[in-house]
């Protein structure tokens, strides 16, 4: 493994390792939320107000959704400062600091998605949540679908829009400069745009799965649709960002060149060592 270390060295896909990560993590403790639901009654104990904050209220599920949120918005910012602004990405974009941002992003998640542990008791021999009153509802839920969901995708926007300008202007004075045109640059701003386009990508699916969920947030805590947090639609809305969470890495596959190419490599190599010790044994 350690072969393959400078392969994955760059900022980016140190990045996107993360990301892997974060959504593997996710998608497991999505499925022990499932299997590990309590049916019978809540004891009206302390372990059973530990229960019903910490695991019914689905934080850790809802903080790792929202940290490979933000830790996709660091990969966004992490290409536009590399296209757009390349001399202070080199020099300000430092391991320390690289880790930083990955923490940076665990905090993005976790912190805001606490605010489901003071609103979740035991009542009645089973879990519920409930809000101080209708307001702080209404201003809470926005503000949480406004974290997740409008703050991520604005950066994203920008990030992309001007990496897009930037690549744009980069292949007009190409053309208009064909000295400068060698072989060197052509395959770096192949690769660039390669990388940009593969996370791109992953945007639209960010958009796309996290809008149902967070459009009916907002609804339901302003009060201006019967779509409770238990009912059908919000499960299927919830099970839409899983896929999202799934669906990243298969992106990174099929259209980020290096990942696909070096992904295939690690695996070939991993099948040819027994044959390689087979022939030693002859």
């Amino acid at each position: 493994m350690l072969r393959y270390r400078k392969v994955f060295n760059s900022s980016t896909n140190k990045l996107i390792l993360h990301q892997s990560f974060v959504d593997f993590l996710a998608s497991f403790v999505f499925i022990l939320n499932r299997f590990l639901r309590v049916t019978t009654p809540i004891p009206a104990n302390a372990i059973g107000a530990l229960y019903c904050k910490l695991w019914w209220s689905e934080w850790p599920l809802w903080a790792l959704y929202v940290t490979s949120t933000y830790n996709l918005v660091a990969i966004s910012m992490e290409r536009y400062f590399a296209t757009c602004h390349s001399i202070a990405h080199r020099n300000m974009l430092t391991s320390k600091r690289l880790k930083l941002i990955m923490v940076a992003a665990w905090l993005c998640g976790w912190i805001p998605e606490a605010h489901l542990v003071p609103i979740s008791y035991q009542l009645d021999d089973s879990c519920e949540g409930f809000w101080p009153s209708r307001i702080i509802q209404a201003i809470g839920g926005v503000s949480i679908a406004i974290w997740e969901f409008v703050i991520p995708l604005s950066i994203m926007i920008f990030a992309y829009t001007r990496i897009i300008m930037e690549l744009h202007k980069r292949s007009k004075n190409r053309v208009g400069n064909n000295s400068n045109n060698n072989d060197a640059q052509n395959m770096l701003s192949k690769a660039n745009k390669n990388v940009t386009k593969t996370l791109f990508v992953v945007a639209i699916f960010f958009a796309i799965c996290w809008a149902p969920t967070d459009v009916n947030y907002i609804l339901y805590h302003s009060g201006l649709n019967e779509n409770s947090l238990d009912s059908v639609f919000y499960q299927v809305a919830g099970a839409i960002v899983l896929i999202n969470m799934c669906i990243n890495p298969i992106i990174y596959c099929f259209t980020y060149d290096r990942f696909q190419k070096q992904a295939w490599k690690m695996v070939s190599d991993v099948c040819k060592r027994p044959q390689n010790r087979v022939d030693i044994i002859e």
